[in-house]
């Protein structure tokens, strides 16, 4: 499935960043994201970590949100991630099998991938 109609984001949140737990939460985004096109640590607090988040980026490639809890309209990508041109099916392929919500994503991408129709109500 390298068609370019499907772009898969990976997104790990968490509610604050600082310097006591800014690398363990990208390593964390890192490994979770290592399937997807595109992988975001998001995040609603962040505190004298950009720096260290830029610098991570430029060698990991995941990029930084900063989510408004308060008004979604108003998050920010703080560094945008370096897009993966083709996703890592086999280990998207290890995670269905473990996890079912991540197989039920999958299918749903198989299904818009083999027939170009998208069930709206699967999506939010």
């Amino acid at each position: 499935m390298s068609d370019c109609r499907v772009k898969l984001w990976s997104f790990e949140v968490k509610k604050l960043l600082n310097r006591s737990n800014v690398r363990e939460a990208y390593y964390q985004a890192v490994s979770n994201s290592s399937w997807a096109n595109l992988g975001y640590l998001v995040a609603a607090e962040i505190h004298n970590s950009e720096d260290e988040l830029r610098l991570l980026s430029g060698l990991h490639g995941i990029g930084v949100i900063r989510i408004n809890p308060d008004d979604p309209a108003k998050n920010t990508i703080m560094i945008p991630a370096r897009e993966r041109l083709a996703v890592d099916w086999n280990i998207a392929n290890r995670l269905a099998k473990e996890n079912e919500d991540f197989l039920n994503y999958i299918q749903l991408i198989r299904e818009f991938h083999l027939t170009g129709k998208i069930r709206a109500n699967e999506w939010y």
